[in-house]
């Protein structure tokens, strides 16, 4: 008798322990397919799906995971089911915990795609059977969030981004390709319609076309965009958000389309209109006025020159000029350029307008005009200026991250997406940022006329040595140049895109003083000529835009996923379009790889 009740105790136990871990085993199965569920949810929810799209991936995931749908009640809540912008009140009794997890408002700062999915799964029991135990109900319950993104679309609106255009040439003057005027309204055989006007720039309508797409692909009232153009500056585009505030980040994704409808592309100054021995007096693309600022020749940053006056004003300086018509005093040899430009400290003459070959006040009033189109009455947020030049990719690069540091959340996904079609040829100068040191009054395009000449149009085709202008050297990046020089003349408009870039994503350094950026996520497309290879310089525009991914990829520059990659190929985050109507797959494959953060 005592050996039976001992046989029938230790057959419950036996049955208890089976059949325990038998539960255990389960309860761990549907927990991770439950985990699972919620992450393919999550995913939904940040690809803009319904609440059904969502409830049919995580049912999708539970069978894959082997669960038997049959015998699972799956429950799946987001915060904001209704879209009111407010937490759901229902959620309070339904699923406390999870309640208290939303924010109270949705489109807010706080704004969180968060997805809570519960299952209970009626686990079978075998030996408890035997004393009327049949199955016990195991409850989970996951939750997963797809991280709020905050996307800053950086765009080259500088004029090369018409250069697919039609009749694009047909105003070249003369012989030249590069006197377009998108904004002409006059319709005529020498000045067709400006692309500008009706919305026809080439390949710029692509881009614009592939950023909306990219932005369908995010989610209203949770995702916010920024729009940052740059062409010789950097300009952030304000917003309206749901609540009518323009702001630099938008949660109102139709406000964040329309605004990048309305993006223009930059009137270059007609650079064919300069006069003709100042820009090609030397040839080899050097040349004889200042890129950054034509009215200025001693390289001060004014159109006043006392370093250079003109014979009237001091007929012993040995660099003195005669004031001729045609702004250029062949008298003056100096060097061997036999003659040197001439220009009037108190008028804007260092172009043609009329294309008359003499200076006149027409020339000065154009040109007044000209600048007042852009800047009415001095105080908008662009700096007008005659420059030619309109590629400064630091600019973009540095008002870009500024949007995300003074304006990102820090609970979302912190992206920039950067297209360029050329080579950085101008940086921010004192006028542009205040943080620029007024030493460098042309920006990090350094010459003067009395020293020899701008070299290379402000572009530096020679990426090393790479040139650091810190205060301290120990701060700067591993292998850079510091010479403690103010002005550092060999500081370049590539340099600054790089340093531009480090403060944005660089988390990673082999000198522990080097300030870290803000791991911000980069990817860059390089798209026509920022691909082109120099002859005897190498791919300068793309080693650029590849360093930028490179360092946007996981914050260090010494891992680059292009390193073994061949000119004009797309590799990491990096993307290499020979042509406009290649951008959209482009974009549409970046909106695949903005990465989803899921917790708990």
């Amino acid at each position: 008798m005592i050996f039976a009740v001992a046989l029938i105790a230790m057959l419950l136990f036996i049955g208890l322990a089976v059949d325990a871990g038998g539960l255990y085993v389960t309860y761990g199965h549907l927990k991770r397919a439950v985990d699972a569920a919620a992450v393919s949810a999550a995913n939904e929810f940040k690809r803009n799906a319904t609440l059904d799209q969502m409830r049919g991936a995580a049912t999708e995931v539970l069978n894959m995971h082997n669960i038997d749908i049959e015998a699972v009640d799956m429950q799946l809540y987001i915060c904001d089911a209704d879209g009111d912008g407010q937490r759901d009140a229902s959620l309070q009794t339904t699923v406390p915990g999870f309640y208290a997890r939303c924010p109270d408002t949705l489109h807010s700062q706080a704004a969180r795609k968060l997805v809570w999915v519960e299952a209970d799964l009626r686990a079978p029991l075998y030996f408890l059977q035997l004393i009327g135990f049949d199955a016990v109900t195991l409850n989970t319950n996951s939750t997963a969030e797809a991280a709020a993104v905050d996307l800053v679309i950086v765009l080259d609106t500088s004029e090369s981004m018409a250069s697919d255009t039609v009749e694009y040439i047909k105003v070249a003057y003369p012989n030249v390709v590069d006197d377009y005027d998108p904004d002409q309204a006059a319709t005529n055989d020498d000045q067709p319609t400006g692309c500008n006007v009706d919305n026809t720039c080439q390949p710029l309508l692509n881009a614009k076309i592939a950023a909306k797409a990219l932005v369908d692909n995010l989610y209203q009232g949770y995702d916010r965009v920024s729009i940052v153009t740059f062409d010789s500056q950097g300009y952030a585009h304000p917003i309206n958000n749901q609540m009518g505030v323009a702001v630099d980040l938008s949660d109102d994704l139709d406000e964040v389309r329309d605004a990048i409808d309305a993006i223009k592309l930059h009137d270059d100054p007609p650079y064919s209109r300069m006069w003709p021995y100042w820009r090609s007096a030397l040839g080899n693309n050097q040349p004889l006025f200042n890129p950054v600022n034509p009215e200025d020749r001693d390289g001060d940053g004014a159109d006043s020159d006392p370093l250079l006056p003109t014979c009237w004003q001091d007929p012993l300086h040995p660099l003195c000029c005669q004031l001729d018509d045609d702004r250029f005093d062949e008298s003056r040899t100096y060097k061997t350029w036999g003659g040197m430009p001439c220009d009037d400290d108190y008028k804007y003459d260092a172009y043609d307008w009329d294309k008359d070959g003499i200076y006149t006040d027409a020339d000065h009033n154009y040109a007044v005009g000209w600048l007042n189109a852009r800047d009415p009455d001095g105080s908008g947020p662009l700096k007008a200026s005659l420059s030619p030049l309109s590629t400064c990719t630091g600019c973009g690069m540095r008002v870009a991250s500024n949007v995300l540091r003074n304006s990102g959340r820090p609970g979302s996904v912190w992206v920039i997406v950067l297209l360029s079609d050329g080579l950085a040829n101008l940086s921010d100068t004192p006028l542009t940022y205040s943080a620029i040191p007024t030493a460098y009054k042309n920006g990090f395009c350094s010459g003067k006329l009395g020293e020899g000449f701008w070299p290379g149009v402000c572009m530096d085709f020679e990426l090393s040595p790479r040139i650091c202008i810190d205060q301290l050297e120990e701060t700067c990046a591993p292998g850079t140049v510091w010479t403690g020089q103010l002005p550092n003349p060999n500081y370049s408009v590539m340099d600054y895109a790089r340093d531009m870039t480090d403060e944005a994503a660089l988390t990673k350094s082999n000198n522990s003083k080097e300030p870290a950026g803000n791991d911000i996520a980069i990817y860059t497309i390089g798209l026509g000529a920022a691909g082109s290879v120099i002859p005897g310089k190498g791919a300068v525009g793309e080693e650029l835009l590849r360093y930028m991914a490179a360092v946007g990829d996981d914050g260090d520059r010494e891992t680059d996923p292009c390193s073994s990659t061949a000119n004009q190929k797309s590799c990491g985050q990096y993307y290499y379009a020979p042509t406009g109507d290649q951008l959209l797959p482009i974009f549409e494959d970046i909106a695949t790889r903005i990465y989803t953060r899921i917790t708990n």
